[in-house]
């Protein structure tokens, strides 16, 4: 589903902030570290055999004698790609992960397109990861609204496997926003490739109501069956086993946000339920992600 053009609205001039990733892709509109051919003067440096003399400074050359080339910043996008857990553990929930998560991917790619920069959207699918066009400028958001149509969730379990397999084709110091419930355990090792790239990763966990908070389920002996792999375990829910449970799940994303900040990144957790429009206006701005 499209999301609220109301929200749209609001995200048009909102950016993504860097502390680790850097624009080095086509030209855009974010200073790169890049010298070369720019509208704003970045230094001099001494004129070396086959420089355009037309970048020659006349004003050094009569003052030192010597020949100097004027260097200039160049504006580059920032790579960003946006992987969307689409395994079966996504499709849980009520409101479903998965329809949650897609919202949340699409506008992350909408401020990421509105702001100049190169965006791809990466979702698991049958055949592994599916990725849509490589796309820059507002205008092309209609074209990725479109790709998220014929997204079909559910049909594999390897979300870990999968982000490890697309970290191969997204060069280094991207910009990388992680949609998921963060359940797989090969997310750690995923976690290991994504960063020795140097990509900032943002990631982001939807889960739904009842994994949050179990004693939805009731109490007493209930049948458990994991989305992925189809086991069943019997348990009994008792408050024992829910302060258990809550505890476990706190320390889990408290190590996952201490990770991913410690290397320039965010970690942020939410409920399918939760206000998607609150979370991209208010906590992503709190938290210095969005601008």
């Amino acid at each position: 589903m499209k999301p609220s053009p109301i929200l749209l609205e609001q995200l048009s001039t909102a950016r993504f902030m860097m502390t680790r990733a850097a624009p080095s892709v086509g030209i855009g509109e974010r200073r790169s570290s890049t010298k070369g051919v720019g509208l704003e003067f970045a230094e001099h440096r001494p004129y070396r055999a086959g420089d355009d003399v037309r970048h020659l400074d006349p004003r050094v050359m009569a003052r030192l004698g010597e020949s100097y080339i004027r260097q200039y910043f160049v504006d580059r996008q920032l790579p960003i790609y946006i992987l969307l857990d689409g395994t079966r553990s996504m499709l849980a929930g009520q409101p479903q992960k998965f329809a949650v998560a897609a919202q949340i991917a699409q506008l992350a790619a909408f401020v990421g397109l509105s702001e100049g920069d190169r965006v791809c959207v990466g979702v698991s699918d049958a055949a592994g990861f599916h990725w849509s066009q490589k796309l820059q400028g507002g205008a092309r958001a209609e074209i990725l609204f479109k790709w998220f149509e014929g997204i079909v969730p559910g049909e594999r379990g390897d979300f870990g496997l999968d982000v490890e397999h697309a970290a191969r084709d997204m060069g280094r110091a991207a910009y990388v926003v992680v949609v998921s419930d963060w359940w797989d355990e090969r997310m750690q090792r995923a976690l290991d490739l994504l960063e020795g790239q140097g990509h900032e990763v943002i990631g982001i966990q939807v889960a739904a109501p009842e994994e949050i908070d179990p004693s939805a389920l009731g109490h007493g002996s209930v049948l458990l069956v994991d989305d992925e792999t189809g086991d069943e375990v019997d348990t009994v829910i008792d408050e024992a086993v829910l302060a258990e449970y809550r505890n476990s799940l706190d320390a889990f994303k408290a190590g996952l946000r201490q990770r991913l900040i410690s290397r320039g990144g965010r970690f942020f957790s939410l409920s399918s339920n939760a206000d998607i429009s609150r979370f991209f206006l208010r906590d992503l701005r709190a938290a210095g992600v969005l601008l």
